[in-house]
């Protein structure tokens, strides 16, 4: 059986990184229906032709998400989008609302059922079952749960108009604390819904407890951000979930940049090749799970799969944990194809053996180390900020694309940082 590795995507920059990062399928969201609304960049409607052109072209498939809460003046809306969505041969729709699964069926288009309906049992995949061929499992489910429901649909012999159903997972991302998230914190405090694909997340912030009467008797909530979930990793437990026969493993990650989906999208499918192989060793899943550090996160937990979350599931820092943390470098002045070597006028100093790397549209996500800097065409160790440097590359750059340093990142002080600006709002 062979795994089927899925990729989010927010835009052309991040299908690129997708691309290369050798995704088997990515999903994506048009702009106003779907669960990224707010904060992923997404396509327009008119994307989708050649959207789902470059996806085929690279032997991917790609699934349009509409899972947001559907009102009824909408359901013209999303019927245009799904014969746009056919015309453009979009593989699936991945769908919540039980208007568009059966608008999908009535016009003949495969559906999957989003992780937003929290189907945790066998029952719910049998009765989703008559609609879709694909089941995307709450994410409130152990590992064991998760098994002994895809023993029940080999045994029972499910399928969708002859076609054998799949199990999709999430196996990596944000987490939310509510059930699949349906929150409405965001809407309370900012109008904002996350049920509406416009979540601010007030969760992640620090809280305080105020005696009203005595304002100056508070209380910080525990050194950690009792609202604010761990990101899923599953890497340590990676073979554990293709052992069990999960048929789609699916990356969490549509608002976030290319550097993110190109690193996470490389570590998994990585790891899933050598887990084919029977090479995927200890020493290796520790090794992989240290580059994963690098990119965007919150703290790594393993979420329901091996039991109830534990305390130890709380974030215990503002934003990302990541090891690593992006500069913007400078601006590129030009490319020369020939001898393959780019122009950077330099926005940050810039020496041997530092870390860069570049996106953009078709380019995606590039990094390298840097040597053989030059200045007014002699070779240095180090250039200053305000001069232009070129440098050699290994792989096309486009003048339009961005480029920037990579750095170790001081979580800790990063976050004494944001509490001591905390403590000047305040006063």
């Amino acid at each position: 059986m062979k795994t089927e590795l899925l990729a989010p995507i927010g835009d052309w920059e991040t299908l690129a990184a997708a691309i290369k990062a050798k995704a088997d399928a990515v999903y994506f969201g048009i702009k106003t229906i779907n669960m990224r609304t707010f904060s992923a960049r997404n396509f327009e409607k008119k994307d989708l032709k050649k959207l789902m052109e470059t996806i085929h072209k690279n032997k991917m498939k790609g699934y349009l998400a509409l899972n947001t809460t559907i009102y009824d003046h909408e359901l013209p809306k999303v019927e245009e989008i799904l014969d746009e969505a056919k015309k453009s041969k979009v593989d699936a729709i991945i769908a919540s609302d039980l208007a568009v699964v059966q608008l999908c069926n009535k016009k003949d288009i495969e559906v999957h059922i989003s992780t937003q309906l929290s189907v945790s049992n066998y029952e719910s995949i049998k009765f989703f079952s008559k609609y879709s061929p694909r089941i995307v499992l709450a994410r409130e489910c152990t590992l064991e749960q998760i098994k002994e429901m895809i023993k029940k649909v080999k045994e029972n012999k499910l399928n969708y108009k002859g076609k054998p159903l799949q199990i999709e997972v999430f196996i990596h991302g944000s987490l939310c604390v509510s059930v699949s998230g349906r929150c409405f914190m965001s809407q309370y405090q900012e109008r904002m819904s996350a049920n509406r694909g416009q979540c601010l997340q007030p969760c992640r912030r620090k809280y305080r407890i105020t005696d009203i009467e005595d304002p100056q008797k508070e209380f910080v909530l525990d050194e950690n951000y009792v609202l604010s979930p761990k990101d899923l990793c599953t890497l340590p437990i990676l073979d554990k979930l293709v052992d069990a026969g999960i048929e789609v493993l699916k990356i969490e990650g549509r608002a976030k940049g290319p550097e993110y989906v190109y690193n996470v999208t490389k570590i998994y499918k990585q790891a899933l090749e050598l887990i084919n192989k029977n090479k995927f060793t200890k020493e290796i899943m520790l090794e992989l799970t240290k580059e994963l550090e690098k990119v965007y996160n919150r703290g790594f937990s393993t979420n329901f799969l091996l039991g109830t979350p534990t305390n130890d599931s709380w974030n215990k820092f503002y934003g990302s944990s990541a090891k690593e943390k992006k500069i913007k470098l400078g601006k590129i002045t030009n490319y020369f194809a020939k001898i393959k070597v780019v122009s950077i006028l330099l926005d940050e100093d810039l020496k041997d053996n530092d870390e860069i790397f570049f996106t953009g549209n078709k380019t995606g996500y590039y990094k390298l180390k840097v040597n053989n800097i030059r200045f007014k065409d002699k070779l240095v160790k180090q250039a200053k900020k305000g001069q232009e440097i070129s440098i050699k590359v290994q792989e096309p750059i486009r003048k339009s694309d961005e480029v920037y340093l990579i750095q170790p990142r001081d979580i800790n002080k990063e976050e004494q940082r944001i509490e001591q600006e905390l403590n000047k709002f305040k006063k």
